[in-house]
């Protein structure tokens, strides 16, 4: 069979035959993009899906879509509740979006170039496994005429369930030594080996012919630049660089519009500039708001958000709403190492603050942050 041209019809035939012959709930194809750093759109559904999925734009390297894009490997999750670490969770918009439970995930090749990369997925019980992966990247080799990866596809595995600990302080101490392993795993298994390409793509250069040699360099510099932009996200992540050069508003702006692209989440925000606000409760009131926003684009099945932040002459107010499936606020769900609102109540708390949350089931959720003057 020949291979599948790079169209949008194409991609739209691939994802209806995949969801009917294994009876998926969602099944996602996404076109390479024509030039190199272009976004990636899961342009191509079939199944019920969430207008927000249609929105979520990701670079390479980033999020489930963008990962399969860049490794060229795909990966099995059998249980996207128990086998997607806290810390990696930020991957997979998709899985928040479309609720889903277990999928597979991988890379379609045409020659040595990337085509497609495919995602199907069940939202109920049923469990894919690596048998699944299996069978279904060989319907799609011979539906298409394109290649798999020969990279064996991982099985993904939370490396710990985070416990849940009686005391708040016990968490966060835990939830600091992840975020320290998070942060030397991204430094080690990213950071070092893209240098290391580098380092190779430069030595090789003294063996080139002469005109070969600009080639070389501007290959090495397109490495490079994919670096640079890899540690500018390490850093935004730990500080963005809005919050201490423009201060709050710009900041929670700035991270709405993020927020937006990668999730896919229509957000709404009136943020007013504030004055004579402690630098360190600027920074607690930040970590609330991504806190926050977090867990309504990972739990809430939302797909709008309505930011607020104002001051008074009492102190400064941050409302974040989402419009979802909400939860029972007395026994809430607990995900994770449930560090989320207490993690959030001992920050407000450090400044004389405090957080409310509002919500019952099918009513969506309200968490409402004050902090007075002077905290």
């Amino acid at each position: 069979m020949p291979a599948l041209k790079n169209t949008e019809t194409a991609g739209d035939r691939l994802a209806d035959d995949l969801r009917r012959a294994f009876d998926f709930d969602f099944v996602g194809v996404s076109l390479a993009p024509k030039e190199r750093g272009g976004l990636y759109n899961w342009r191509c559904l079939s199944g019920s899906v969430t207008p927000r999925t249609r929105r979520i734009w990701l670079p390479e390297g980033v999020g489930a879509l963008g990962t399969v894009a860049a490794t060229r490997r795909g990966f099995v999750v059998s249980n996207t509740r128990t086998d997607i670490a806290q810390d990696v969770w930020y991957q997979f918009p998709i899985v928040a979006s479309e609720g889903l439970a277990s999928l597979v995930a991988f890379p379609l090749l045409d020659g040595g170039d990337l085509a497609l990369v495919v995602l199907c997925a069940y939202r109920d019980d049923r469990r894919v496994t690596p048998e699944t992966f299996a069978a279904v990247q060989q319907r799609a080799v011979e539906l298409t005429g394109l290649s798999a990866s020969a990279a064996a596809p991982s099985v993904l595995r939370a490396e710990s369930m985070t416990p849940v600990y009686a005391e708040t302080t016990h968490r966060i101490i835990q939830a600091q030594e992840d975020e320290r392993k998070r942060i030397a795993r991204e430094l080690h298994d990213g950071l070092a080996q893209e240098l290391l390409l580098v380092q190779i793509e430069l030595r090789k250069a003294k063996y080139l012919p002469e005109d070969e040699v600009p080639d070389a360099i501007k290959r090495a510099s397109e490495e490079l630049r994919e670096v640079l932009t890899h540690v500018s996200r390490i850093a935004s992540n730990l500080r963005p660089a809005s919050l201490d050069e423009l201060g709050l508003a710009p900041a929670i702006e700035t991270e709405c519009r993020q927020i937006e692209r990668t999730f896919g989440i229509q957000v709404t925000d009136r943020i007013e500039n504030l004055r004579n606000v402690n630098p360190d409760a600027e920074v607690a009131l930040y970590r609330i708001f991504q806190e926050a926003t977090s867990n309504a684009c990972k739990y809430s099945r939302s797909d709008r958000l309505a930011v607020e932040l104002a001051s008074d002459d009492a102190g400064v107010r941050l409302t974040v709403r989402d419009f979802g499936v909400g939860f029972n606020v007395e026994h809430p769900e607990v995900h994770g190492g449930g560090l989320g609102l207490a993690g959030m109540r001992e920050r407000a708390g450090a400044f004389g603050g405090s957080v409310k949350v509002e919500s019952a089931p099918g009513e969506g959720c309200a968490v409402s942050v004050f902090l007075p003057y002077g905290g």
